[in-house]
């Protein structure tokens, strides 16, 4: 109860690395209505909610109040994430970075071999992350919508012409 009240952002990073497994964190970084939303829709199926589905759920409840006491969850950021911790952004305390096992079907090895190979250097491009960190193309997909590869070039090949 201290920490919730005088680190609130120590509090919720370290609950949400500890606590859960399951996260729906496209809906978390869209903020508290997304949230809200996304509550009231697994709600409403009742016990037809998958356990998945209520696992994410009780995640959402806490996201809905970190989001109304002025946080926000900031976007998986391939040198700033974690494999497994949710971190406290550096320039702004009130943003609560996301670990890379937050996004679905994203392992543990593949998370941990991302961290390793950004301290190799930076990645050129798409191709090089995917080819470097042993990443499906599903998480590709995933990565693109949420914006996380934006500024990225497709291929590592330069064009001439």
């Amino acid at each position: 109860a201290y920490f919730k009240v005088h680190y609130p952002a120590v509090y919720y990073a370290t609950y949400y690395s500890t606590r859960f497994t399951d996260f729906d964190i496209e809906v978390m970084i869209k903020g508290y209505d997304a949230i809200k939303n996304k509550i009231a829709e697994i709600n409403d199926k009742g016990y037809d909610a998958t356990n998945k589905e209520q696992g994410v759920l009780e995640t959402l409840k806490l996201a809905l109040e970190t989001t109304a006491r002025g946080f926000k969850f900031g976007n998986i950021d391939l040198y700033k994430s974690h494999a497994a911790h949710f971190t406290i952004d550096k320039i702004d305390d009130h943003v609560l970075i996301p670990p890379f096992r937050s996004i679905d079907g994203l392992g543990e090895s593949v998370a941990l071999k991302i961290m390793e190979e950004r301290e190799k250097g930076a990645f050129v491009s798409i191709e090089d992350f995917a080819k470097r960190c042993k990443v499906s193309t599903t998480i590709i997909d995933k990565l693109r919508v949420m914006g996380v590869l934006d500024g990225m070039d497709e291929s590592s090949q330069m064009s001439l012409f």
